[in-house]
């Protein structure tokens, strides 16, 4: 299966035009670069027989960077709620499963798509920006759908961890950052997170 993996001038200004709109909720002008991409696809362990389930997922370009490492597009679920990113993915992904939903209800649309179980879930979205009780619902349903042994993979910009730390303790979670992708535009770290055992 070719995948494309290059992000188009077409997805560069759908992505300017939807962060002007909403700036907190896109959080950056321009898709994530493929190193970053690569990177997030790594850390979620892609390839044939992973389930993964991907939150804000924009333009495409982790998701592109899932399905070059080998994951179905069947087995991959995209929960974007922004509708023009959302008819994006339809379009340039249309074997995925893409859910228009609001990542807050992770849970129970992952167990409307039979996706309770998933191997990751992955997320572009601006965690660290957002209010504690969000995150919370978020992260909590990431845990609530993953396999025991799933793990949750987030990337930030900033230099610290992109879970609130209070959180990730109330939770018993471990993460640890995974790279440091300095070319990246801005600059951007991967963490992995896993319930502690």
């Amino acid at each position: 299966m070719t995948v494309p993996t290059t992000v188009t001038l077409e997805d560069r200004k759908m992505f300017v035009a939807r962060w002007m709109r909403a700036p907190l909720e896109v959080a950056s002008v321009t898709p994530s670069g493929a190193e970053l991409c690569r990177s997030m696809a790594a850390a979620a362990g892609a390839g044939p027989g992973r389930r993964v389930v991907e939150l804000g997922p924009g333009t495409g370009p982790i998701t592109a960077a899932l399905l070059a490492a080998g994951t179905r597009p069947e087995d991959l679920l995209l929960i974007e709620r922004d509708h023009a990113f959302a008819g994006r993915l339809e379009t340039g992904f249309p074997k995925t499963v893409v859910a228009r939903a609001d990542a807050r209800y992770l849970g129970r649309v992952a167990r409307a798509h039979g996706f309770e179980g998933c191997d990751a879930v992955v997320s572009g979205l601006p965690l660290i920006a957002m209010p504690l009780a969000a995150q919370t619902r978020i992260v909590s349903g990431a845990f609530s759908v993953l396999a025991p042994r799933g793990v949750f993979v987030q990337f930030t910009y900033g230099p610290f961890a992109p879970l609130n730390p209070e959180l990730a303790r109330r939770l018993r979670l471990t993460g640890r950052r995974r790279s440091w992708i300095v070319r990246n535009l801005p600059p951007a770290s991967v963490w992995v997170y896993r319930r502690a055992y």
